[in-house]
């Protein structure tokens, strides 16, 4: 028994004498670590340097025989804290990470740790219960009856098992360090192929910075998102906004110790929009979405997209500029990456390449660009024929903006396919914009005409910024509506509302409802929201009330998703309330993660009555009960309705 408990003592010992000093080594992860299991920001960064503190007290006190129980104690005591706390966050479905070794070892919280604290509670538990009286022999007790060759025996073991540690560093950063001279190699390669000549003898050569250099062409991709959405690097770029991309990886501990920090950079307008790039699966990253509140997180399959960009590891990041090159060498590390969002290492803008082919349209001062002539768009169709879209002058054209790989394009094709079948009297022509290739297109079944735009430039020239959207330019080639954004509004657009495929499924065109008008009361709402219970519009009156049509499957609500959580938290007391009407499941809406109240609408009724075709749509109600705005289209739009600082919007 005494050898049991003196083995029990000495690997509690070092257990908690490891897991201190790793966390002393990454004090700041420490420090998101807390934060992520719930400490308020404010004491997380002493819980992160007390604890680390304590573990080492622990470990310490664990070997002389007069403090050995009380160690054991206090050790068993934080491990009871321990899984308290990922039970928890378990059952909350989250996963922070768990930083138990800090710089050494640090993994999303699970079973497996769950399960590790419940044995490392039990080891504690045999000293604290068996050791009540005699906590096992003291360590020089127990040395002292062995021969000189036992010691050395001891002796040699410890050395070799220190050895071992010692060499499995060594080589890390051995290989670390080929790395990066494989890295310089190919870099001195490339240059010489390029015709730079080598440094000259005796100077000394400047460090190669890590990724693709500054001003070269940053490389294309298309990725899913959380939910089914379809972005590519074109899009990302159509705001205008230099891009951050950061890319990670669920099972980092580094990369989740920064995740607040980036939900934090996401919700910036003086910075690079900003765009995880993830790997593995959904769920696992959807908890890291859910839990630190993110907004933009994009799924590779692998590491193709990092393998591009020369990034060998996470997190690292690069800055891509609105033209569509790099804007900053790749940044390794989480130091590194926050320096990216520092005012001096803001990228500064490149020289602009020449102008498209397609001009762009100028903005108002209100950005509508109703009334002005379309761009006279020019691409070749799936057969390689040029065709404008003045060839369609004199008849009303709806310009629709597709991707063949967009999730969402994929989920109204039916519904666009049956439009284009029965298509009420009046209907515009379809004219359909595309990227991808010639076959991809093809499959789609559509029976308009559709034109290649790879680079997604006519989308942009409209003032599209992703898929599917659309806009309807007249007879006389003017712009005659704004973008519609997403499947339902693009429908209403094209001249009739047609049910979602999923709520009765059979594509029917049915007449769309007339719409609430200004001083008008506001049409009935009778809505369970996420818990069930019953909300009505009644509830809200004597307040003024932003309705919000929403979808959480919807990619520019996703993007808008952090604005609106800003907006939440700093409210003004005399900005109006906010009343999501939403579409899905209640799981997927409370990832939203917003505190407004949301009801479930999933056939759109009450969007439809509104007059709204789309989301993110919304509609300002007043204080009695009545319409007071016009339906509004769009992440800006509904913002500046909440704040209520839009010219022309009643108060």
């Amino acid at each position: 028994m005494d050898v049991l408990l003196l083995v029990a003592r000495l690997l509690t010992c070092a257990v908690f004498l490891v897991a201190g000093v790793g966390k002393l080594l990454d004090l700041p992860g420490s420090r998101h670590a807390m934060a992520g299991f719930g400490v308020p920001d404010a004491l997380a960064g002493l819980f992160g340097l007390l604890l680390p503190l304590v573990e080492l007290a622990v470990a310490v006190l664990l070997l002389p025989l007069a403090t050995a129980w009380y160690a054991s104690l206090a050790a068993l005591v934080l491990l009871l804290a321990f899984v308290a706390g990922i039970a928890v966050n378990m059952a909350r479905g989250r996963a922070p990470d768990c930083h138990c070794f800090g710089q050494l070892h640090s993994e999303p919280v699970g079973w497996a740790t769950l399960g590790r604290n419940g044995v490392l509670m039990l080891v504690a538990a045999v000293v604290t219960v068996g050791g009540r009286t005699s906590p096992g022999p003291s360590v020089v007790a127990w040395l002292g009856p062995l021969s000189a060759v036992q010691r050395a025996g001891l002796a040699v073991g410890a050395l070799a098992v220190l050895a071992v540690a010692v060499e499995g560093w060594l080589l890390l950063h051995v290989l670390q360090q080929n790395g990066r001279l494989l890295l310089r190699l190919e870099s001195l390669e490339a240059g010489v192929a390029a015709g730079t000549p080598l440094p000259a003898a005796g100077t000394a050569p400047a460090p190669p910075q890590p990724g693709l250099p500054v001003g070269s062409a940053a490389p294309g991709f298309s990725l899913t998102g959380l939910y089914g959405e379809t972005l590519t690097l074109d899009a990302l770029r159509a705001s205008g906004r230099p891009v951050a991309l950061i890319f990670s990886d669920p099972g980092c501990g580094p990369c989740n110790a920064l995740m607040p920090e980036i939900a934090a950079w996401q919700r910036r307008t003086d910075a690079p929009s900003v765009v995880v790039v993830s790997r593995g699966g959904v769920e696992a990253n959807r908890a890291k979405a859910t839990e630190h509140r993110l907004s933009q997180v994009l799924l590779q399959q692998d590491r193709e997209v990092m393998a591009a960009y020369q990034a060998v590891g996470t997190p690292s990041a690069v800055v891509v500029r609105p033209n569509g090159t790099i804007g900053s060498p790749l940044a390794q590390g989480a130091e590194a990456i926050r320096a990216l969002f520092e005012p001096a290492s803001m990228p500064q803008p490149a020289p602009q390449p020449a102008p498209p082919a397609v001009p762009a349209v100028p903005v108002g001062a209100a950005g509508s660009r109703v009334g002005q002539p379309a761009p006279d768009v020019a691409l070749p169709d799936l057969d390689g024929r040029t065709v404008r879209l003045s060839d369609l002058r004199g008849r009303d054209a709806l310009v629709l903006f597709w991707n063949p790989q967009c999730g969402f394009c994929q989920r109204m094709l039916d519904d666009l396919k049956a439009w284009e079948r029965e298509a009420p009297a009046g209907a515009p022509h379809l004219l359909v914009v595309s990227t991808g290739d010639a076959g991809a297109n093809r499959a789609q079944g559509l029976r308009a005409p559709v034109l290649l735009d790879q680079g997604f430039k006519v989308g942009q020239s409209f003032g599209a910024s992703g898929t599917p959207s659309a806009v309807r330019v007249d007879a006389s080639g003017r712009i005659a509506s704004e973008v519609a954004v997403g499947a339902d509004a693009v429908l209403a657009l094209a001249g009739g509302q047609v049910l979602p495929t999923g709520g009765n499924g059979n594509g029917n065109v049915l007449p769309q409802p007339p719409a609430a008008r200004l001083g008008q009361l506001a049409p009935p709402l009778k809505l369970p929201d996420l818990n069930g219970k019953t909300v009505r519009l009644s509830d809200f009156r004597g307040s003024r009330l932003v309705v919000l049509f929403w979808n959480p499957q919807c990619g520019f609500c996703q993007r808008m998703a952090a604005d609106l959580r800003a907006w939440e938290e700093r409210r003004p007391k005399d900005a109006p309330k906010l009343l999501l009407v939403t579409r899905g499941e209640p799981d997927e809406n409370r990832a939203m993660g917003l505190r407004s109240t949301m009801v479930l609408d999933q056939e759109f009724r009450i969007g439809r009555a509104f007059g709204a075709g789309g989301t993110p749509m919304g509609v300002l109600i007043d204080a009695e009960g009545r319409v007071a705005s016009e339906v509004v289209a769009g992440a800006e739009a509904v913002l500046t309705l909440a704040r209520g600082d839009a010219s022309g919007i009643p108060s």
